[in-house]
């Protein structure tokens, strides 16, 4: 979380909606959709059901998309209790995992997206390695099931010695090292 919201505090004012890797999404979708997916996280904590249809990202980013995150975040985590991460939760494939499971991999989610609002708004983002690290050995399980659903690009091919950014990237069909 905090990547994407030193990537999210440092767009500048005049790029918010600028286009994204993501087709049909500018900047300020990204921050709408990231935002939006902290509301899913706070709701699965809450035991509360999750809205059928997505959101208006643009909506969710609001007239100041920073403020509308750090309020969202602090919800939240505020939720995020020892009873609500071991409460189970029904996924989207029809698995029942605990909370704290599910959250493990949502790294993957807020770092490809850091990506993409960085690569939106002229910023370069480095991710800590380790946290590359990780999101890319839950992304190899999750991403197919992603691109089956329509939800992830193709993957993209990446060279010989690729870093763990790089290949979890081009693993959600980015082009991690196009300039």
């Amino acid at each position: 979380m905090d990547c994407f919201e030193a990537v999210l505090d440092a767009v500048p004012a005049d790029r918010w909606f600028s286009p994204s890797p993501c087709e049909g999404w500018s900047a300020i979708d990204v921050a709408g959709h990231v935002t939006a997916g902290l509301i899913v996280v706070e709701l699965r904590a809450a035991g509360r059901p999750l809205p059928q249809d997505d959101p208006d990202w643009r909506e969710v980013a609001g007239g100041d998309p920073v403020a509308s995150w750090r309020a969202t975040r602090a919800r939240m985590a505020a939720a995020l209790t020892p009873e609500a991460l071991a409460r189970r939760i029904l996924l989207g494939f029809g698995q029942r995992v605990a909370l704290s499971e599910w959250l493990d991999g949502y790294p993957q989610e807020l770092l490809v997206h850091s990506w993409d609002l960085a690569e939106a708004t002229g910023q370069r983002v480095v991710f800590d390695p380790d946290l590359a690290r990780h999101a890319l050995e839950k992304a190899r399980s999750l991403a197919s099931r992603g691109r089956e659903a329509g939800f992830v690009g193709p993957e993209r091919g990446v060279p010989d010695g690729a870093d763990d950014q790089a290949r979890l990237l081009a693993l959600y069909g980015r082009t991690p090292l196009s300039g």
